[in-house]
């Protein structure tokens, strides 16, 4: 058709009409209502390729032959698979014997149960297993292992049959015979998207935590011991390590994750749960400034550091608001697998969080000494020492309950609004 339409216009050829600007605007508007294309030449589905991403699509092209290379360099996404039809045949004929053993071993295990329920309650006598039955069970066995080591073969054989053409073309190459490996790829493309879109949101929450205790807290005389940096570092660093170890779920999810840091849901989380991190430490700031001399050499901003119920507060109030937003911001379903099933990443959160809960209540000393914190359940709040309105009532309160109480307050509402301002975005956004 494409030869008698070229020779109608006075084109050369096949391959010349593809490349016209008006056919190719007219293939941008049929081929998306198109659902199979078939017996096409290499320059033909190059131009389907083409006519999909000039009407506005993106495009992943899967081909095993050298016919396939000019559209798997057009595509945006372009995968070879592996051409052996004998092997082929063998893995499938092992699968589909696999799948009919396990059909069988279904129904012989409802039988037992139906025969065994039917014994119980006194209807039919209970069989012992005859010679016959324990044939076909031996025959069944035998029959697995003979598919498991058809499949077995199969994939030794693939893993030793040379790439055509088409890896040479293709960015992702797949020794595989099927296309599963297209649906791995979007699986997987998703995890990652949304583990770097996370990680991105981690570290803008940080920066603007970190950038807030250096600037305004220094002035108060805020500092953070070597050893309490060190510690807050690994345990960043680990995190960081362990949210990229999320593996995606099995099932590929109809909502498209968000593919931008500028967009308004990662801006909007950034921000709101900066806000609540930064109310928690100038809270926590203010209430431990009324336990502080003023006239402490260590209060000044250049001054050295002291360990003082200051500095022990910040530090404590830093490390939660780091640890709430490594969980509030770990994605989770749909796109990648749950926090409770990334065991590393739960765990470290859980003993974090726990380190932090007993230094605040001073139960372990020698870690309270490791973490170079202040002993905070002495002294009495000083209400001259910083002015202000709510000075006098800070001080009521903290003399009533005391300042480690009010610390632990303080970081368990910074975890819970962290947590319910974030799922509240996701439901504004995503329903």
């Amino acid at each position: 058709m494409l030869a008698r339409l070229a020779a109608q216009l006075a084109l050369p050829g096949a391959d010349d009409l593809l490349v016209d600007p008006a056919v190719r605007r007219m293939l941008a508007r049929v081929v998306p209502h198109v659902c199979v294309f078939a017996r096409h030449a290499p320059s033909q589905k190059e131009a389907v390729v083409a006519a999909f991403e000039d009407a506005g699509h993106t495009t992943l092209m899967c081909g095993d032959g050298t016919n396939d290379v000019g559209a798997l360099k057009r595509a945006h996404v372009g995968v070879s698979i592996v051409s052996a039809p004998d092997i082929e045949r063998k893995k499938r004929e092992a699968q589909g014997t696999a799948r009919k053993l396990q059909k069988e071993e279904r129904a012989e295990r409802k039988r037992a149960k139906r025969e065994a329920k039917q014994a119980k309650e006194g209807k039919k006598d209970k069989k012992k297993p005859t010679s016959n039955g324990r044939t076909k069970q031996a025959d069944a066995a035998l029959s697995w292992e003979r598919a498991l080591q058809q499949m077995a073969e199969a994939e030794e054989e693939l893993d030793q049959v040379s790439l055509g053409d088409a890896s040479i073309a293709s960015p992702f190459m797949a020794r595989t015979m099927n296309f599963v490996c297209c649906r791995d790829i979007l699986l997987w493309g998703r995890c990652t998207l949304v583990t770097m879109m996370q990680i991105y949101r981690i570290l803008g929450v940080n920066c603007l935590v970190n950038a807030l205790v250096l600037s305004k807290l220094h002035m108060y005389g805020v500092k953070q011991g070597d050893r309490q940096l060190t510690a807050l570092g690994l345990l960043v660093a680990g995190l960081f390590f362990f949210v990229s170890r999320a593996r995606p779920l099995d099932k590929l999810s109809p909502r498209r994750p968000t593919s931008s840091i500028l967009s308004p849901q990662p801006l909007l989380s950034i921000f709101s749960q900066f806000a609540v991190h930064a109310t928690a430490i100038l809270a926590a700031t203010h209430v431990s400034l009324l336990y502080v001399d003023a006239h402490d050499p260590a209060m000044t901003p250049d001054g050295p550091f002291h360990p003082n119920p200051l500095n022990t507060a910040c530090f404590l109030l830093t490390a939660t608001s780091t640890v709430a937003t490594f969980a509030a911001n770990y994605r989770g379903a749909p796109y990648m697998e749950e926090l409770a099933c990334n065991r590393l990443l739960l765990r470290t959160l859980q003993g974090a969080a726990a380190v932090l809960a007993v230094g605040a209540a001073e139960v372990f000393e020698p870690l309270n000494q490791l973490l170079q914190l202040a002993p905070l359940m002495e002294g009495r709040a000083d209400r001259g020492t910083c002015g202000g309105d709510g000075v006098g009532a800070l001080a009521v309160v903290a003399n009533a309950l005391g300042l480690w109480a009010c610390l632990c307050a303080v970081m368990a509402l910074d975890v819970t609004v962290t947590f319910a301002v974030e799922r509240g975005i996701i439901y504004c956004f995503e329903g």
